[in-house]
């Protein structure tokens, strides 16, 4: 949240909101408090003198389930003192547990699912008119509708491009909580883009489940959606290369957007693309357009092609390489980054040596790793040969050694290398010290006199497994403009 917000009146309403989960969920949370701000609530940090409590969970691991439940019942007690005080349950765990909940914690006055959130005032009005408990978790929900945001940052935003998904992974919770893809208007999210560049915004990370579907779904023409850059009309190129709207056209509408705005230094990130989806069309964009960084989040999962198959993952070990080797070729200095499960049901002893080889040929620059847990209403809860837990630790502890040694070797590499670096503010464990991220979107703590927003050259003296700590060798950017609550309009 910036700093220079001004105080809140002290009789004012109040939220407290906790959130659990992806980057998905952390722009859920902004745009649940924008809508809470219009309303005339302020933010609150103590849920104690909170007016409405919202926890917007996540189900794609077992802990935030459990931790749900625990806050979920300290909650109680505050609503014990004060009868009118609002608690809700928002997120992925509201529509795909919501018979628990509503079980184990009666008291839970509004379940509020990811796809309507745009229906949260008139639910909580709702609720303090009939004091009745409500469920907002279907998941034929239209989640387009534009709302206020309440961003955390003035110089990184969220912009969601899509929601849902459509693949049927055997492990996984999103389907049941987040439902079938639905692809954004391109009009809705190049005039959101349009309004931060304008606000003085130098990164905008593009989100969806499956973000390289984003226009699988529309059934639209390139039309008249036209941008100039360096005086020439993008539109036939797009028309010439393909006539239906895709990801890849909507990098290259995002890139023409920040140059006609005059900020090629402009910062382009998408997460999580799907290797089944990741075209030779999308890597040209990635490797053509100036404000894409060279950064590319890859989920792996598994790095044998039979537990592959049997996570219903549609690709094999050979294709995710081929993307990999494609792109590097296009762009050597990519960082590439990916997920991984370990102890699927079945895997043998052979297939996560597998995994383990696949790590080491590629050479990941990150990997987020996890044990396997069963998650309710998927396929996998049903497989009867569920790994011992003692063998998926080891096996995770395996992976993340080797993953640990891997990053902090690579980073090693580069000390002595220059790079460009955004500003994003004080660093969190040394205020002196200033923090931002590269373009491979590597951490840089370093010393100076930078603004958040401005963008730097910076020498890296020391390799971390994280990052790198640097020295400041210039700065060649004007600092991002303050901003506050962001409200969104239709075009």
């Amino acid at each position: 949240m910036p700093s220079n917000l001004p105080a809140s009146p002290p009789d004012m309403k109040r939220y407290y909101l906790e959130t659990y989960g992806c980057q998905m969920n952390v722009h859920d949370s902004e745009r649940m408090a924008g809508l809470l701000e219009v309303m005339g609530y302020a933010r609150s940090e103590v849920a104690a003198e909170a007016d409405v409590i919202l926890m917007n969970t996540c189900a794609v691991r077992e802990k935030p389930e459990r931790k749900l439940y625990s806050e979920v019942g300290r909650y109680r007690k505050l609503k014990q003192r004060n009868p009118d005080l609002v608690i809700g349950v928002t997120g992925c765990m509201a529509p795909r547990e919501s018979d628990n909940i509503r079980r184990r914690a009666p008291y839970v006055d509004l379940l509020l699912g990811p796809r309507s959130i745009n229906r949260l005032p008139q639910l909580i009005r709702q609720v303090q008119l009939q004091r009745q408990p409500i469920d907002a978790i279907d998941l034929l929900d239209d989640p387009t509708p534009i709302t206020p945001t309440r961003r955390a940052s003035n110089v990184s935003a969220w912009v969601d491009v899509m929601f849902g998904c459509n693949y049927n992974c055997t492990f996984c919770a999103v389907p049941t909580a987040r439902g079938k893809e639905i692809s954004r208007a391109p009009t809705e999210i190049l005039a959101e883009i349009e309004e931060l560049l304008s606000l003085g915004y130098k990164e905008v990370t593009l989100l969806g489940q499956t973000v390289n579907a984003y226009g699988r779904d529309l059934r639209l023409e390139i039309g008249d959606l036209r941008f100039e850059r360096n005086g020439q009309d993008s539109k036939s190129k797009i028309q010439n290369s393909k006539s239906k709207i895709d990801f890849a056209w909507l990098l290259e509408q995002v890139d023409c957007l920040a140059h006609r705005h005059g900020q090629s230094r402009f910062r382009v990130r998408f997460t999580s693309p799907h290797p089944q989806l990741a075209t030779d069309r999308m890597v040209d964009a990635m490797a053509s357009l100036e404000t894409v960084c060279e950064h590319f989040h890859l989920p792996v999962q598994s790095g044998d092609d039979d537990v592959l198959r049997r996570m219903k993952r549609t690709y094999t070990v050979r294709r995710y390489l081929e993307i990999i080797e494609a792109l590097r070729a296009r762009i050597p200095d990519v960082a590439v980054t990916t997920d991984a499960i370990v102890g699927f049901p079945g895997e043998t002893a052979a297939q996560f040596e597998n995994t383990l080889q696949l790590f080491e040929r590629v050479q990941f620059d990150q990997a987020f790793m996890f044990a396997y847990s069963p998650r309710r209403f998927t396929e996998a809860e049903h497989f009867t040969d569920q790994v011992p837990e003692e063998t998926q630790k080891r096996r995770l502890q395996a992976l993340i050694a080797l993953q640990n040694e891997i990053s902090t070797k690579k980073n090693a590499r580069r000390i002595g290398q220059e790079f460009e670096v955004l500003v994003e503010g004080p660093s969190e464990k040394n205020p002196r010290k200033l923090c931002g991220r590269t373009r491979t979107n590597k951490l840089m703590i370093f010393e100076g006199d930078c603004t958040p927003g401005q963008t730097a050259r910076v020498r890296a003296d020391e390799a971390f497994l994280w990052g790198f700590q640097g020295t400041l060798v210039s700065a060649v950017a004007a600092a991002a403009s303050d901003t506050e609550l962001i409200p969104l309009t239709a075009i």
